[in-house]
């Protein structure tokens, strides 16, 4: 299963369940518009393309408060 068919499976789970939606961030090493464009309309809420530095995704985690300060 692809990362963009994961996104859209967990959006449907949470649909059905009526759960607050997950933070799902794309990693990825394609850079097209177009696989940029399918990953937004599967559910990813942020897509960052490789290489991305450790600082980079922790920025990014801090921002959606997926880790605290200071981890």
């Amino acid at each position: 299963m692809s990362g963009i068919e994961s996104a859209r499976a967990i959006r449907k789970l949470e649909k059905q369940s009526r759960t607050k939606g997950s933070i799902i961030i794309a990693l990825t090493g394609l850079a097209a518009a177009s696989d940029k464009v399918e990953a937004y309309e599967a559910g990813i809420d942020l897509f960052m393309v490789k290489p991305v530095s450790f600082k980079q995704l922790e920025s990014t985690m801090k921002e959606y408060a997926l880790i605290g300060e200071g981890t």
